[in-house]
Formats: structure tokens, C-alpha cells, sequence
């Protein structure tokens, strides 16, 4: 990435930035900004044969601002390890966007997905819902080498199951949702 240059923008096609003003109990006006963002989902994704969990390693340009902000020292600034996930911006279903990520991150596309479950996030800052799933892959469901579209330059994290404990201390810059995928499948197995 080259020229990463901090512009002025007024509108998105992603995010909606919103204004509200009220009066509160103690007659005192008050103001709340946040943005309107779109809901997502999120695939934790388990390969059977190889005993392990595939993530996503990404270039994020918020978590990048916030750790120059913060003058946070890490390895690899603006890099996350999160589960596959996408926006919901297509007229299709939750689950057949959930398998486009899959193929377009990873190049896996899974047969069958199981809902984990559905989440609110951002309450104060901009609320969206977050549709978490789980899939089981093999080699079977190969049918590409991912790497993501539009600009995205995604690399496949493999972990095996033994050692995630290990992954999670020593890879602080993740999402608690993996975190909590993962507890989701322990319990599950």
C-alpha cells in the first residue's frame, strides 16, 4: 500500500454518520453522534483435516489510525486476525453471503453453515447486527485461492485446534467475536 493519505468525506456507501439532539430528565439539551453502519456476518471456520481453525489476517486503516493515534507499539501495525466476514450489502441470503466470503477470503466454499447466533454491536458509537455461523471445510471444498476482492489484501491465519489457547496470548489484536466462536465450538466438542 502506497500514498495512504487521511481525506475529508461527506458521504459513504458503507457508513452514515447521524446527529441527535434531546432534552434529558434534568431539562438540559444534549447531543449524540454515531453512525448508521450495515450489518455483517462472520464465519468461524473449522478444517477437519487439518485439525484446524482458518482466520483472516487483514490490513485495517481504522485499527492503523487508532494505533498511530495512540502511538501503540506492535509487529504489524493496522494488521487484525479476524473470522471471515463480510457486509450484508447484496440481495441475497445471510448464508449465501457468508459462503461468498468464504470463497472470496479463503477460497473455501462450505457446504453447510450453522448458526451461532446474531449480535448487536457499537451501542454508543453506531449499532449494527452481526450474524455469526460456523462451517466445517476440507480440501473438498477448495475451489479457489482467496485473497479477497476489491483492494483487500487477505492471508489465511491456520491454527490448530491444540494450540489456540497459545495463538489467542500471543495475538492480542483480534476480535473478541473469534474469541468467541472459539468457546462456542470447545463447548460444542
Amino acid at each position: 500500500m502506497k500514498d495512504l493519505q487521511e481525506e475529508r468525506f461527506s458521504n459513504s456507501k458503507y457508513i452514515k454518520p447521524k446527529r441527535y439532539t434531546y432534552i434529558g430528565n434534568d431539562e438540559k439539551k444534549y447531543t449524540w453522534d454515531f453512525i448508521e453502519a450495515m450489518d455483517s456476518v462472520s464465519i468461524f471456520l473449522y478444517h477437519s483435516q487439518k485439525d484446524s481453525f482458518v482466520f483472516v489476517k487483514q490490513f485495517r486503516i481504522p485499527l492503523w489510525d487508532y494505533q498511530r493515534r495512540n502511538n501503540l507499539q506492535v509487529d504489524e501495525v493496522g494488521y487484525s486476525i479476524e473470522l471471515c466476514s463480510g457486509l450484508v450489502d447484496k440481495k441475497l441470503s445471510l448464508e449465501d453471503i457468508a459462503k461468498e466470503e468464504c470463497i472470496e477470503e479463503l477460497g473455501y466454499a462450505p457446504k453447510n453453515l450453522e448458526k451461532i447466533g446474531e449480535f448487536y454491536t457499537g451501542f454508543g458509537s453506531g449499532v449494527s447486527r452481526q450474524f455469526l455461523y460456523f462451517a466445517n471445510i476440507d480440501e473438498n471444498d477448495k475451489v479457489s485461492n482467496g485473497g479477497g476482492v476489491d483492494g483487500e489484501e487477505i492471508q489465511a491465519v491456520w491454527v490448530k485446534r491444540k494450540d489456540f489457547k497459545q495463538f489467542s496470548k500471543e495475538n492480542p489484536i483480534k476480535t473478541p467475536l473469534l474469541e468467541y466462536a472459539y468457546l462456542w465450538f470447545k463447548g460444542k466438542n
